[in-house]
């Protein structure tokens, strides 16, 4: 059921209506980096040449910082949970999981999928195909048990990315904060003087690649831990518990897999297909694994 749903017309159409959702929230983010991170840069490189555009920096900084917190921000979010509702959609109808309104509340509006997808449709050459979003190899497992795999896959590839990416940002931040304060000392600069001309400016550049290094590992976390309780409801599995319970604790662990994607913060569409690559082959190769192994031992029971 899994291989064949997830490749229906409705289900590639959510799909799509979730990549067109999350790339325009990648948008407004890369409006906030773009702002707090290359521009702001360089002010800070201006003020070290330049010392009286020190109060024009200063007050750029307070800008971005107060239209990120009351504007930016707060439009991101409002796009990656109805991203989040989407996908969640899409995997209660393919693993067969009942929606928990509780938890994701009201199902996502038809018209909302309809015109998100129709937008992915102009650029959706660019991005790596939807259908067997999946490995097909669940295919060859009973439901509640493949539905598992796939769980469990989700948080691998999310955990593995964010975690990757994490370090890249912490690197780029670590790296600018060196060569402007050794330009800096190069320009005789006092303590006082790096700290008001450049490391004030500087500032929402700092916070934001702080927080996303903050964020993506603490996302990377919650997908850890996520991954661990697949794998064990997979062994329970296994071991003959029934498939009612299974099921119902599949639902659980699936409220908190939509409750980590409404909070996880983004990664930009180049990053991800330059992971994609990397990471593939890794999460199908460990999917025929956990496949091969629940063959072997539903055959022996």
């Amino acid at each position: 059921m899994i291989t064949s749903e997830q490749n229906t017309g409705k289900q590639l159409q959510r799909l799509a209506a979730q990549r067109q959702l999350y790339a325009t929230a990648k948008k407004i983010f890369g409006w906030q980096v773009l702002l707090s991170g290359p521009v702001t840069v360089l002010m800070a490189f201006l003020v070290i040449a330049i010392s009286t555009l020190k109060g024009y920096a200063a007050l750029w900084g307070i800008t971005v910082a107060l239209c990120d917190l009351f504007w930016l921000t707060p439009w991101q979010k409002r796009l990656r949970d109805s991203a989040a509702r989407v996908q969640e959609a899409f995997d209660c109808d393919v693993l067969a999981l009942p929606w928990n309104d509780v938890k994701a509340g009201k199902w996502p509006d038809p018209e909302l999928v309809f015109e998100q997808s129709e937008k992915y449709k102009k650029w959706a050459s660019k991005m790596p195909p939807l259908e067997n979003w999946y490995a097909s190899a669940v295919g060859e497992l009973p439901l509640h048990i493949g539905r598992l795999v796939c769980q469990r896959s989700n948080c691998w590839w999310d955990s593995k990315q964010r975690r990757r990416y994490a370090a890249w940002v912490i690197s780029v931040v670590v790296l600018l904060f060196i060569v402007l304060l050794s330009l800096s000392l190069g320009n005789n600069f006092t303590i006082e003087d790096f700290v008001l001309k450049v490391a004030a400016p500087l500032a929402p550049a700092l916070l934001l690649g702080l927080r996303q290094f903050s964020e993506q590992r603490e996302a990377a976390n919650r997908l850890d831990s996520l991954q661990n309780h697949a794998e064990r409801l997979w062994k329970d599995a296994l071991s003959g518990m029934s498939v009612v319970e299974i099921s119902v604790r599949a639902r659980s662990l699936q409220d908190e897999i939509f409750e980590n994607r409404r909070k996880s913060p983004l990664i930009f569409d180049a990053i991800f297909k330059r992971l994609r690559r990397d990471y593939e082959m890794q999460m199908n190769h460990g999917v025929d694994e956990f496949v091969a192994e629940a063959k072997k031992r539903l055959g022996a029971s």
